[in-house]
């Protein structure tokens, strides 16, 4: 049975206040969202856990975008939405690189006897793939993993008999095969090496329209790439929930809400003095008038920041300072 009573029966109403009726209705459904999102949230973060990394790519084209979406899929759990979302990805990216090796005739090709000779018809991805591993464009691996995803999907997308009989979890079993299996062969084909160079590139484009969900995610990702590509333990153990620095520090800027903090000695990881910027709260603004501190000065202080649940301290704070040279 389908039962698809997605909304109220606004027939019966005034029309006058048809629309009041349904803003009400739509601010309500929020609230069915949540409850379902908020319900099933372990199994979307466990999903994407499950999903494998590429890191970056310098080099895509439009199947990435298919990609992206097949991605969110699976962690949704729209198991079959993704299966044929990866098979049209994979398929568009056998054809991107048949076209980069100067192979157009794996996408279309010419009959050249019988009945149809002379004329034109698509090349299948069964063939493509075939013609593609035969001449070396690649590998017999690859050959078996993107084999793989069109077999899932043409079961998926035909609807064959086997495919309707199989458990949910067969089908998610055949969605993350499917998924991983193309990331898989992006990255051993046309993956990039991380390369520290790339940060500050990899760090501005994080932020470029459709990469991220939101600032918070912005924030994650960043949070991950210092880690892979810096190699920069930039996070605190499980558990801890405050951190607390004691330095000897210059300071290097000063006004009325935050005070700039460089480390007088050099951080061995970086051979960089590292810098610290604190705001300045209640305590703080009294502290630093108290001492008297100006922009040059050489002082001792101690800070603190509470910890984020990502792991990653926040805002800094003075809990001690004082001069040096005083």
């Amino acid at each position: 049975m389908y039962i698809n009573f997605q909304k109220y029966n606004y027939q019966i109403v005034d029309p006058n206040q048809r629309q009041q009726y349904e803003a009400r209705d739509k601010e309500a459904y929020k609230d069915v969202l949540k409850d379902w999102f908020g319900s099933n949230l372990d199994l979307f973060v466990d999903r994407k856990w499950e999903i494998e990394e590429i890191h970056y790519l310098k080099e895509i084209g439009d199947f990435i975008k298919l990609v992206k979406e097949a991605e969110s899929l699976y962690e949704l759990a729209f198991f079959t939405g993704c299966i044929a979302l990866v098979g049209v990805a994979s398929e568009d990216f056998s054809k991107y690189l048949s076209l980069k090796n100067n192979r157009n005739v794996h996408i279309r090709d010419v009959y050249t006897d019988g009945p149809r000779a002379g004329r034109a018809y698509d090349l299948s991805q069964y063939d493509r793939l075939k013609l593609q591993r035969d001449e070396n464009i690649i590998d017999q691996y690859t050959y078996l993993l993107l084999d793989e995803i069109r077999s899932i999907r043409n079961d998926c997308l035909h609807y064959n008999q086997s495919f309707k009989q199989k458990a949910v979890t067969a089908i998610q079993d055949d969605a993350i095969k499917s998924l991983n299996n193309l990331k898989k062969v992006l990255k051993s084909t046309i993956g990039t090496a991380i390369d520290p160079e790339d940060f500050i590139e990899l760090f501005d484009e994080v932020f470029a329209e459709g990469n991220t969900r939101g600032f918070e995610e912005i924030i994650w990702k960043h949070k991950n790439m210092f880690s892979h590509m810096l190699q920069l333990p930039i996070v605190q153990a499980p558990g801890v929930k405050r951190v607390v620095k004691f330095n000897l520090f210059t300071v290097t800027e000063l006004d009325a809400n935050e005070i700039t903090l460089t480390e007088m000695y050099s951080y061995e990881q970086t051979s960089a003095n590292l810098c610290v910027c604190v705001d300045l709260d209640q305590k703080g603004i009294e502290l630093v008038a108290q001492t008297r501190i100006k922009e040059g000065d050489r002082v001792w202080a101690e800070i603190y920041s509470n910890v984020a649940p990502n792991g990653q301290t926040q805002y800094w704070f003075i809990s001690k300072i004082g001069k040096i040279n005083a």
